[in-house]
């Protein structure tokens, strides 16, 4: 990008800031399709600074990616030309493909969510470091930050290894089809994931504030480990159920309400629960504030 860009878009940023918190905005959306051929993969990693992710895992020989990038802004004009400062770079690399949200960080380091999770109504501050950078999630229409994120939705078959860095923003994923050898490597600093008929063999998945849902059973998975700093752990559970849940905790309860089973200390600061004939999924869970709840699956 010119200097002399950079300093127009600056120019539109400041006059968006500058506008009263009642004036009314303009977004846009800009979508952004993608197929890539799984011959030759082993892994897929996905990078974003914020918005939701949606995964689906189902038998394909194509990595299917649609990303929409949306901008906000006084007039359409200045939302457009916003959503074209993101680019996200798409690429195979060896056996890796990478999906990479490059944002402006070196024009902007507040970026404006309409989800931004709240405690008793107020929307809190994320500063986090994104490709070197120091950035801040605020609130859409604090003065301080642009509108700019993307949603990012991603098929791909669960033979492939998954590797998700999001720093702000829900992930959600859900199985289809039969069962791979992959492996599921989760990250969101905020933001919460939401679990379908996992069909991965490993999964671990690691929120900073939010809670880690698996909304149908643990799939096929063998081996997990789920890490909440602030947020609760939810399993619901399908009759005959097995496995091992092994829990360390801080400040928290532990929810059983799916079976008769109890948990029990293994002298080394860890409960454990089996369930059924223990056979099943190995579960680790670390949490720091946060319980864990044990449900049936509706």
């Amino acid at each position: 990008m010119s200097p002399r860009r950079s300093l127009i878009l600056v120019l539109f940023a400041a006059l968006c800031c500058a506008a009263p918190a009642w004036a009314k905005r303009a977004t846009y959306i800009r979508p952004v399709m993608k197929s890539v051929s799984t011959t030759g993969l082993t892994q897929v990693v996905i990078q974003n600074l914020v918005g939701p992710i949606d995964i689906i895992t189902q038998p394909t020989d194509q990595v299917k990616i649609a990303i929409l990038v949306h901008g906000g802004g006084l007039d359409r004009v200045f939302a457009r030309t916003l959503t074209q400062q993101l680019h996200f770079e798409i690429r195979k690399i060896g056996p890796q493909l990478r999906i990479i949200g490059h944002y402006p960080v070196k024009q902007f380091q507040n970026y404006g969510y309409p989800y931004m999770k709240s405690f008793f109504f107020i929307h809190g501050t994320d500063t986090n470091i994104y490709r070197g950078h120091r950035i801040h999630i605020r609130d859409v229409g604090n003065k301080k930050s642009v509108e700019l994120w993307a949603e990012i939705r991603v098929t791909l078959p669960s033979s492939l290894s998954l590797v998700i860095r999001n720093i702000y923003g829900n992930v959600r994923m859900r199985g289809n089809g039969g069962g791979g050898n992959g492996s599921l490597d989760g990250f969101t600093d905020v933001g919460d994931f939401l679990i379908h008929n996992p069909r991965w063999a490993r999964v671990k998945l690691d929120s900073d504030y939010g809670s880690i849902k698996f909304l149908d059973g643990f799939g096929v998975v063998q081996d997990m480990h789920v890490k909440t700093d602030f947020g609760g752990t939810y399993f619901y559970l399908r009759p005959g159920a097995s496995g091992k849940i092994i829990t360390h905790k801080k400040l928290g309860f532990l929810h059983n309400n799916f079976n008769d089973a109890l948990f029990k200390s293994d002298g080394d600061g860890h409960k454990v629960m089996v369930l059924g004939d223990g056979r099943g999924t190995v579960v680790h869970v670390d949490m720091n504030v946060g319980s864990l709840h044990l449900e049936k699956a509706p």
